[in-house]
């Protein structure tokens, strides 16, 4: 379904300004979908129209407390942080290794986004695939 589901998602992976174009959200999405969850963004990409605001994630979106959080491209403002802070694991993604989401991430990556995000989500099929096999056999 195309409807924002974020408060009762085990795992969210978002976006922020660091995917850089609109066509980049793809990104997320594929991640989520790999890994079985929902999706959202920063409110700059609402503000820009990129995303619908029922996705928007933060203390003028939605406060979300999944299990795995994975922040693309996302600075980690105040705001932002009081939409997370909640879930029990948060993996960011930024080019700044200054960004404010490394000072409350459980784990960060200092990488560009648009480029580590497919090869991640790769990563998480082939590891994923022989138990997908396992159920489409069974």
């Amino acid at each position: 379904s195309e409807n924002a589901n974020l408060a009762y998602a085990d795992v969210v992976v978002a976006g922020g300004l660091g995917l850089g174009t609109a066509e980049n959200l793809r990104l997320i999405k594929d991640l989520a979908r790999t890994i079985g969850g929902d999706y959202g963004c920063s409110r700059p990409l609402v503000q820009k129209g990129w995303m619908a605001a029922d996705r928007q994630i933060g203390q003028t979106g939605k406060t979300i407390r999944p299990k795995l959080y994975i922040a693309a491209g996302i600075s980690g403002a105040v705001q932002h942080r009081v939409g997370v802070e909640g879930a029990d694991l948060i993996v960011a993604i930024n080019t700044d290794p200054t960004a404010p989401i490394f000072d409350f991430a459980n784990l960060g990556v200092v990488a560009d986004a648009v480029s580590f995000l497919p090869a991640l989500t790769d990563a998480f099929i082939r590891r994923l695939a022989p138990a997908n096999r396992l159920k489409l056999v069974n």
